[in-house]
């Protein structure tokens, strides 16, 4: 999809950081959108922001809490009623270290069941709702070179660390990713599969302070951070598989380029086992 084709956009974690970010530059750039959201107040003000930042335009927000996988099924099936088709879809919402062991409402650990599960079993659901050529773009992190899926322990009753559960699911998204690809691929889908990651992205206020030297030699702001967003739903020269990040040599600040991912050993053997677990415990299989 070419940024003048202003196709829609689905966009999970709109209200806040580099979400919104993402949300008011696609908003600019003529996207309709659509915002899930948990809670429905956050909903309308970011929806009241963006129309005020750009008064023409186009914002559905739909209800969809991402620990549970009956609200990933209750907005698929309000989404084919009100809205009908998207052009991206980019799975942008995350849990970001949870101090304590939480698990969802269905058993998972909240950095797998949130970061992960719950955008595999939204994206196939709303698969046959996919425009030709739609691209769905899987928001991942810097921090997923430190992560290990631990296929013996997925909810974490062992030995919890909220870094490594969340590094785990972030390395579990850029498989998901990656294996979507190739999904496409062998299957003739008529999608594009897309990763990103935004760097060491911060707020604006915390770029400022005296006391976060280190952020601002290293870091950026969320608006830069959106940048791989923008670019990765905008791009009509990604033909899938890339990986969109900030461009200095630490991939924690610049503008958005095509970066490695980090090494991923025994891939196809790892995705295909995620994939094929993560459908079984969604009771989604696609």
């Amino acid at each position: 999809m070419h940024s003048t084709e202003r196709g829609r956009v689905v966009l999970t974690g709109a209200t806040r950081g580099v979400g919104l970010a993402t949300a008011l530059q696609l908003a600019a750039l003529g996207h309709p959108l659509v915002l899930p959201v948990r809670d429905p107040d956050r909903g309308a003000a970011t929806r009241a922001l963006i129309q005020e930042a750009n008064p023409s335009a186009v914002v559905d927000v739909l209800p969809l809490d991402l620990a549970a996988l009956s609200s990933v099924r209750e907005f698929a099936a309000l989404f084919a009623d009100r809205i009908g088709s998207w052009d991206a879809l980019v799975n942008n919402a995350g849990a970001i270290l949870v101090p304590e062991r939480t698990l969802t409402i269905d058993g998972f650990e909240m950095h797998l069941g949130v970061n992960h599960l719950a955008p595999y079993a939204l994206t196939g659901l709303l698969l046959p709702f996919a425009a030709p050529g739609a691209r769905v773009v899987t928001v991942s992190s810097l921090a997923a070179r430190w992560g290990r899926i631990q296929f013996h322990d997925l909810r974490w009753d062992h030995g919890y660390s909220p870094f490594r559960a969340y590094a785990a699911s972030k390395r579990a998204g850029l498989l998901f990713a990656r294996r979507l690809h190739a999904k496409a691929q062998d299957e003739g889908l008529a999608i594009t599969s897309v990763a990103t990651h935004p760097g060491y992205s911060v707020s604006e206020e915390r770029l400022k302070s005296p006391r976060t030297f280190y952020e601002r030699v290293i870091g950026q702001g969320y608006a830069a951070g959106a940048a791989a967003n923008v670019r990765a739903v905008t791009d009509p020269s990604l033909r899938g598989g890339e990986f969109l990040g900030p461009g200095n040599l630490l991939q924690t600040a610049g503008g958005a380029k095509i970066v490695g991912p980090p090494p991923l050993r025994d891939e196809l053997e790892v995705s295909g086992r995620l994939w094929r677990l993560s459908g079984q415990l969604t009771r989604i299989p696609w």
